[in-house]
């Protein structure tokens, strides 16, 4: 009997084990759960850019007219032409008015046309010189304010009144039509942080 008995409580007891851990384990899976859910938004920035009130195609700068070369005395060159010892400027406004972000600018000035221009054909913004296609780069930091984005650049040429090498090649250029391409880009800033780590 008393070995009944020792298989009884045996049983007892491994039921009873049984009930425990299943209440326990029971108790351990439970657990309170929330999902919480959102959403990010952004505004993205906006862009504007114009070469001369275009956002394309700009209209031709011509060199010969008066509001862009210097006066001289009707006696020595015809109003509406260029040659060897005239000068003057023409300008480009790049505007950015409307763009929610800085611009980087490059106007690159490059022959257009078979002619070509002048060997010594001089070219500068704020006192620069710059070659044909060279890029002449400008900056526009954001800024809210009314045309505050609009900024005038004044590039000044000269076809210097040369020497012997130079005469024979400004002899090649005699009544011909000398036609320069004027590249106009526009390029976002990349935004500068503030804090080290935002």
């Amino acid at each position: 009997m008393k070995k009944r008995s020792y298989v009884s409580c045996l049983g007892a007891l491994a039921v009873a084990m049984t009930l425990v851990t299943t209440s326990l384990t029971g108790g351990t899976m439970a657990k309170y759960a929330t999902e919480v859910t959102g959403s990010a938004t952004a505004t993205v920035a906006a862009w504007s850019f114009k070469a001369n009130g275009q956002e394309a195609t700009m209209t031709g700068i011509d060199l010969g007219s008066t509001a862009n070369r210097a006066s001289y005395n009707e006696g020595t060159i015809k109003e509406g032409v260029i040659a060897p010892g005239t000068k003057g400027s023409f300008e480009i406004v790049v505007d950015g008015t409307g763009s929610e972000v800085g611009i980087d600018c490059s106007i690159i000035i490059s022959k257009d046309g078979a002619n070509g221009i002048p060997d010594g054909f001089i070219f500068k913004v704020d006192g620069t010189s710059y070659t044909l296609g060279e890029s002449i780069t400008k900056k526009i930091d954001y800024d809210g304010a009314a045309d505050a984005m609009k900024k005038p650049i004044t590039v000044t040429w000269e076809w210097p009144n040369g020497n012997a090498t130079a005469s024979d090649n400004d002899n090649a250029y005699n009544d011909k039509d000398l036609t320069l391409k004027i590249t106009v880009t526009g390029t976002q800033q990349t935004p500068t942080s503030t804090t080290e780590n935002p």
